[in-house]
């Protein structure tokens, strides 16, 4: 005789797996395919925005598409304007770029059926691109640093802030620290985020093959859920858009800064 209970519980057992994809040999290295193509796509969707809104700008009454655009460019330059001044007048194309990049791949896993090989899948979801965004970001940041302080200015920050000179050790090992830190956090928060979505989408997807008896009970809590799930996923994914991009104006502000 079945177990109930047991029949209940086993859609719970799923054997669900992450860090699949298409691999493949490019000069003695393993190349995840499905990863590079979906961030192929993002970019090439993200300069395809951008050559569309230079084509349709007008100086006369801007069109829907325009208008969106204009509301992001002015609300990034008086947040970088704010905290940075003039000289930040060049994080506002680098920080929408990388909001519109990340919020397009993001995106992905909205329309994605939470298959183990989706044809797009969001490339946050996986670590590398996260963290070779965070890296990009902190690099740029480093050398805005220093051409905003000097090399003498650059150093003389790590050793006087924010204890006095004497206590100089600390303050060396507290700003290394924090340095190291940054991209690592801002990696991790966009890549957690992600994962996590695909995740759900994976069980949801496995609720399919639940039944009781000739009942498809997942197959209906698949239907019900799965469109919360992924207005929610898409929430997630214009959030987490903007606090990459929002985060990375604040480096620059503290890199940029002169004072504590």
């Amino acid at each position: 005789m079945n177990d109930p209970v047991s029949a209940f519980a086993q859609p719970l057992l799923a054997n669900i797996t992450v860090g699949n994809h298409v691999l493949v040999r490019v000069f003695g290295f393993n190349v995840d395919a499905d990863l590079l193509w979906s961030t192929g796509v993002a970019a090439l969707v993200t300069i395809a925005l951008g050559l569309y809104v230079r084509a349709k700008a007008t100086s006369g009454v801007p069109g829907k598409f325009q208008l969106c655009w204009e509301v992001a460019v002015t609300a990034t330059q008086k947040q970088v304007e704010s905290s940075v001044g003039p000289r930040g007048a060049k994080i506002v194309p680098l920080a929408l770029a990388l909001f519109v990049f990340i919020l397009v791949g993001n995106l992905f896993g909205v329309i994605g059926l939470g298959a183990t090989y989706d044809v797009l899948l969001p490339p946050a979801a996986d670590i590398n691109l996260p963290l070779a965004l965070a890296l990009f970001v902190i690099v740029l940041v480093h050398v805005a640093s220093i051409r905003s302080r000097g090399i003498v200015g650059y150093v003389k920050h790590y050793l006087t802030q924010p204890f006095p000179i004497f206590l100089f050790p600390f303050n060396l090992f507290i700003n290394v620290v924090e340095e190291l830190a940054k991209p690592v956090t801002l990696a991790l928060r966009l890549f957690g985020n992600l994962l996590s979505g695909g995740l759900m989408l994976a069980l949801l997807a496995y609720l399919v093959n639940w039944r009781l008896g000739i009942v498809p009970v997942g197959g209906i809590l698949f239907i019900v859920f799965d469109p919360i799930w992924k207005l929610f996923d898409l929430a997630i994914g214009v959030i987490q858009a903007f606090i990459f991009a929002l985060l990375t104006i604040l480096y620059f502000d503290t890199a940029m800064s002169d004072g504590h």
